[in-house]
Parts: C-alpha cells; sequence; structure tokens
C-alpha cells in the first residue's frame, strides 16, 4: 500500500513499507505493528482535506512543507527528550512516565487498552492516522494506577535541533479511576527552514479521576504544528487542560472533548501569543452527553504585528444527555493594526434539558483608558500593554495552582510580555 500526493489531493506521502521498517528498527511487537498498519489503511481511504471543511476554510494547506519521506531521524537528529524522574514513592505505587518505546518494552497490556480510540476532530482524522502510523522520537506514554495522586508534577521536556525531517509524536495519558496527575508536556525546537509537525496527544480520564495536562509550545520560527488532542473523561472525572502557543509559523490545533459520562467536569484553557506572520487557528468540539456534566472553555490570544488567530468551536449536547451545562469563550487582544483575529463559536443543543449552554467572542483593541490609567503612574506605553496583556491572561494563569508550572508557562510568554514574566519569574524563584 503506498500513499502519494495527487493534483487534488495533497496528502503526504507513506507506504507499507516505510511503517513496517519503522516498527522494526524500533522493536516493536506484532500488535502494534497491526495498530499502525490500521492507521495506514484509513490514512489512505481518508480523505486529504480540502479547504471547504468549516474548520479548514481558514487555514490552506497548499503551502505544507513538502515530505520526502517519514523515514524517521537518525539518533544524533533526532528528538532530545527529558522526562523527569518520577518520585521513588510514586514509583513503587506503579506511576509510569516513559519513552513510548519504552512503555511498551515494559508495560505493554497498559499501552495497548488505550491505543487505538476512535474518537476526535473528525476533519482532523486524515492527520490523526498519520500520526498513529509512523509516530517515532519525542513520542511519549504516563500511567497512574488507581487510587494513586501522584505527589508533584511530571514534566517532559521534548527539543528538536534545526531540519527538514518532520515531527512526528505521539503523547498518552492514562488516569486510572479515582487518580490524580499533573503531566506537563514542553515541545521547542530550534529555528530552520520550513518543516511539519504532527503532534498527537490522547488523555484518558478514569472515573473520578483528576487529571491536569498543561502542553508549552515553543517550535521554532520554521515549523507548520498540525496537531491533534483528545481528552475522554470518565462519570465524576475532573479534566483542566491548558494550551499555551507561543510558537511556530502555523499552528492548526484540533481539540476534542469528549465526556463519557455523568457528572464530569471540563476545563479547556487556552493562551496563544503571537506575532510577525504567524497564524494560529483552532478547532474545538465540547461533547456532553450523561447527566449532569460541565464543560467550559476559555482561550484568551495577544496579537502582535501582523500574527492572525482563528477559532471556530462547537458545542455539542447530546440528545441523551440531562442537566448538563457548559460555555465557551474567546477573546482577542489585537496589539497592532495588523493583527487579526476571527472566533466563530457554535452551539448544537439535541435537547431541551440543559443547566446552561451559551458562548462569548471578542476581537478588539486594548481599551485606551486602561492604558491611560496605567501610564498614569509613569509607566511606559510598552509596560503599560504587557501588564495589561498580563493581566488579561491572568484568568487562565490564576488557575494553575503550581508555582513552578506557572513559572514555566510565564517563561514561554516572556518574549512577548517581556518585564512582567521576569519579575514574576524572580518572584517564582524566590
Amino acid at each position: 500500500m503506498t500513499v502519494t500526493a495527487t493534483a487534488t489531493d495533497r496528502r503526504l506521502p507513506l507506504d507499507r513499507d516505510l511503517v513496517e521498517r519503522l516498527s522494526r528498527q524500533r522493536q516493536e511487537p506484532h500488535w502494534l505493528l497491526e495498530s499502525r498498519l490500521a492507521a495506514l489503511r484509513r490514512y489512505a481511504a481518508t480523505p486529504w482535506p480540502t479547504g471547504q471543511e468549516e474548520e479548514w476554510r481558514r487555514f490552506p494547506l497548499k503551502d505544507l512543507p513538502g515530505v520526502s519521506s517519514f523515514e524517521p531521524d537518525p539518533a544524533a537528529q533526532g528528538a532530545v527528550q527529558l522526562v523527569d524522574e518520577v518520585p521513588a514513592r510514586d514509583r513503587e505505587r506503579g506511576v509510569l512516565a516513559l519513552r513510548f518505546r519504552e512503555s511498551v518494552a515494559r508495560s505493554a497490556d497498559l499501552v495497548r487498552a488505550h491505543l487505538d480510540d476512535p474518537a476526535g476532530v473528525a476533519s482532523h482524522r486524515v492527520l490523526r492516522d498519520l500520526a498513529r502510523a509512523v509516530f517515532a522520537r519525542g513520542s511519549t506514554f504516563v500511567h497512574v494506577p488507581r487510587g494513586v495522586a501522584v505527589s508533584r508534577p511530571l514534566v517532559v521536556s521534548k527539543r528538536w535541533p534545526a531540519g527538514e525531517r518532520p515531527i512526528v509524536f505521539r503523547t498518552l495519558v492514562v488516569a486510572e479511576a479515582r487518580s490524580s496527575v499533573t503531566v506537563v508536556e514542553e515541545l521547542s525546537s530550534e529555528d530552520g527552514p520550513a518543516r511539519l509537525a504532527v503532534p498527537l496527544l490522547e488523555v484518558h480520564a478514569g472515573e473520578g479521576a483528576e487529571v491536569r495536562y498543561v502542553r508549552v509550545q515553543r517550535f521554532g520560527e520554521g515549523v507548520w504544528d498540525i496537531g491533534s488532542q483528545l481528552y475522554a473523561s470518565a462519570s465524576y472525572s475532573r479534566l483542566e487542560s491548558y494550551n499555551v502557543l507561543a510558537g511556530s509559523s502555523r499552528t492548526k490545533l484540533g481539540v476534542l472533548s469528549d465526556i463519557r459520562g455523568n457528572g464530569a467536569e471540563v476545563k479547556l484553557y487556552g493562551l496563544v501569543a503571537a506575532a510577525d506572520e504567524q497564524r494560529i487557528d483552532i478547532n474545538s468540539l465540547q461533547r456532553l452527553d450523561g447527566r449532569a456534566s460541565q464543560s467550559d472553555l476559555l482561550y484568551l490570544s495577544a496579537l502582535y504585528e501582523s500574527a492572525k488567530a482563528t477559532y471556530y468551536g462547537v458545542v455539542r449536547v447530546e440528545s441523551t444527555s440531562s442537566g448538563t451545562g457548559s460555555y465557551q469563550e474567546c477573546r482577542n487582544l489585537l496589539l497592532s493594526d495588523r493583527a487579526g483575529a476571527n472566533p466563530i463559536p457554535v452551539l448544537e443543543i439535541l435537547t431541551n434539558d440543559v443547566a446552561r449552554c451559551g458562548h462569548g467572542a471578542t476581537a478588539g483593541k486594548m481599551d485606551e483608558e486602561e492604558v491611560f490609567y496605567v501610564l498614569s503612574r509613569g509607566i511606559d506605553r510598552a509596560t503599560a500593554e504587557q501588564l495589561l496583556v498580563r493581566g488579561s491572561f491572568a484568568r487562565v494563569l490564576d488557575n494553575i495552582p503550581d508555582a513552578a508550572v506557572r513559572g514555566r508557562v510565564l517563561e514561554a510568554l516572556r518574549p512577548l510580555i517581556g518585564r512582567v514574566a521576569e519579575i514574576e519569574l524572580q518572584e517564582v524563584a524566590a
């Protein structure tokens, strides 16, 4: 089976031989190879985005960096992945935070049980299947056993050297029933020529689990980051997601929150800080089913120079649900006459039994009265704008309880919010 681009279908080249060679190189068991090959078959059968889909209309793929092959990099050119050591007490209770390859060798049954969840934003499926077929270096598996509360955040830092080879990796987080964990994933790369990144994230929160996931993305200026995220929530679980987008040339992110039970609570947070010619395009689907579940989304952007941000999000309340609550909110600060934002919230309510369901979206310049108030305290305009951006971001930042994690987020934002972040980082260090 070989997949190649045509004049009307610009999909990226994959074939069975490449997938089998990659799997052999990584010394994977037969069941994992079969999972990859099944993803390859779906990839071949799934249409490439045409640009007519609502989620893709404002993000043309015609300039997507070319990919001659998905052959894995030589070891010296691969991702540098640093997984913080799991505290000894948590390790003794079975907590894992491993490179994917190591997790398959040590805990095959745990990985296999969550490997092929079909859910995700429908129009992003072809790219999810691409990632599932050829994910390689930079892939991570985190598992927290039933009833275990991890004592401190688990931090995974991944950095790629400059190059043209695509970055394709997978992160799988499984928190069993009544467990608790915070996972921080830092993604970065050196600046260089245009290249493609296809990250795939899957987070499974078991019944009554509490999961906090923080992704800090600072890819180099040549990277096109085309990613997918799935958050699957069982009954009475609580899940918080934070996407901090401060890097890349282009980012396209598809986020699905899939509540699969009663009484679950999901909070989806995002911070976007973009400048130059950056383009950030986010699609979300908040799916609610069952009884008395809650799903809220809050994405905040600060856009400088000629940066553009698009947000297209859907809240879907299923006909079989009852008493659910949901809200979606997207606010954009335009810090240049050339910056632009296009927030598009959508509600699909298939039942009349809802506790609440709504949305809010804005895009505009800073309030000049607020700027004047800060200036009147003897502060220059650049610093005044930084203070006001930090103030607007507080609605997300203040929900991160761990000071060290908050410091990592502030470090990513420092290139744009400058002195304000530096002062706070000093306070965190103290």
